[in-house]
């Protein structure tokens, strides 16, 4: 099975590559920006004609706030846009059936409810969460002759700790640190957390599915546990001496509702503790520990 990854540049979708790459059945074909070898050199902002017919494109890449020069947040919507039509167009031409694209949940904004679904209409999105929103909308338009799974992420736990977001990579190389760990409502659940080996154990399925439908999923952590529980729980395997200071706050707290994507695909997501867990062990194991 042919497969365009973009996006490998990034800690994500370099993560989904490495995985990906196990599996003998799957041929991958890497988009890059830089030229590297056995990377297809490609800038998707521009027009992209290449030699190629992929079963499926999995794209990764997006401009956001925490990017090379990612401040311009016109840019970043402007350029994300881009990226989406070329890729269309390029998916159309090419005939490729499916195409798994990596949303956010940035999509709804301001958040004030405490259970998000996908039902939930968005509040003032800033340009990043509308440049995801109108690049569902594209992906998923009738007239594509190939189907799209949007899938609206909250912060990825990568294994790589040289970054300072999202929350959990953040968290994670504080309580290392043995630093002093200043939260908010830090008794409420928390579930906003995902890791690439989820990400490809969906997209796997996703691949093996006959027929696919034009649909955006929520797709988070299951069992969600307070966000107590889960410096405790980083604590504990890093034996770190971090002190939690929790401080007030209005700030809403939230959970996401993953009922719709494991109804739907009949997928079991592992819960929130099996993902901080596994991420930890596996950051000690291979010891990536940027600090």
């Amino acid at each position: 099975m042919k497969i365009l990854l973009s996006g490998v540049d990034g800690y994500v979708g370099k993560e989904i590559y490495q995985l990906l790459r196990k599996n003998k059945k799957y041929q991958l074909f890497l988009i890059s920006k830089k030229r590297k070898k056995n990377f297809i050199y490609q800038d998707l902002t521009k027009p992209i004609n290449l030699n190629l017919k992929p079963y499926a494109v999995i794209h990764c890449a997006a401009k956001h706030k925490f990017s090379k020069k990612g401040n311009d947040m016109k840019n970043i919507y402007l350029t994300n846009i881009k990226m989406t039509k070329n890729l269309i167009n390029f998916c159309n031409k090419k005939s490729v059936k499916k195409v798994i694209f990596l949303s956010s949940i940035d999509v709804y904004g301001k958040i004030k409810k405490n259970i998000v679904s996908e039902n939930l209409k968005p509040h003032q999105p800033n340009l990043y969460g509308k440049s995801k929103l109108l690049s569902e909308k594209l992906f998923c338009s009738n007239k594509n002759k190939f189907k799209t799974i949007c899938l609206r992420v909250p912060g990825i736990f990568t294994l790589n700790l040289k970054k300072n977001y999202p929350l959990i990579v953040k968290l994670t190389k504080n309580i290392i640190n043995d630093r002093k760990l200043y939260t908010y409502n830090i008794n409420k659940n928390f579930n906003n957390v995902l890791d690439v080996e989820e990400i490809v154990k969906f997209i796997k399925v996703a691949l093996k599915r006959k027929i696919l439908k034009n649909k955006s999923y929520n797709f988070s952590a299951s069992k969600p546990i307070s966000f107590y529980e889960v410096t405790n729980l980083i604590k504990k395997v890093f034996k770190s001496k971090s002190i939690i200071i929790n401080n007030d706050t209005k700030k809403n707290s939230f959970t996401i509702s993953i009922n719709k994507i494991s109804k739907d695909f009949d997928f079991t997501v592992s819960s929130t503790r099996e993902i901080i867990s596994r991420c930890c062990r596996i950051i000690i194991s291979k010891g990536n520990l940027y600090i």
